[in-house]
């Protein structure tokens, strides 16, 4: 269960770091994870980390990440 935990902090962090509803935020986490091929879980333990920020209008196969 830590690991849906984690995918919904994570989710929780990108509704404010984009200023979109849960669905959305949740779209884009997936969406990100898609494009970069890595799994969801992963991305999400970099969201909570603070390893990866996300950004309003930025695509999902650019770096979003702060890098």
């Amino acid at each position: 269960m830590k690991v849906r935990a984690e995918i919904d902090q994570a989710t929780g962090i990108l509704t404010v770091q984009l200023g979109v509803g849960i669905e959305e935020a949740f779209v884009r986490l997936r969406a990100y994870a898609y494009a970069q091929g890595r799994r969801l879980a992963e991305v999400a333990a970099d969201v909570v980390a603070r390893r990866l920020s996300f950004f309003p209008n930025t695509d999902p196969d650019q770096g979003d990440d702060d890098a």
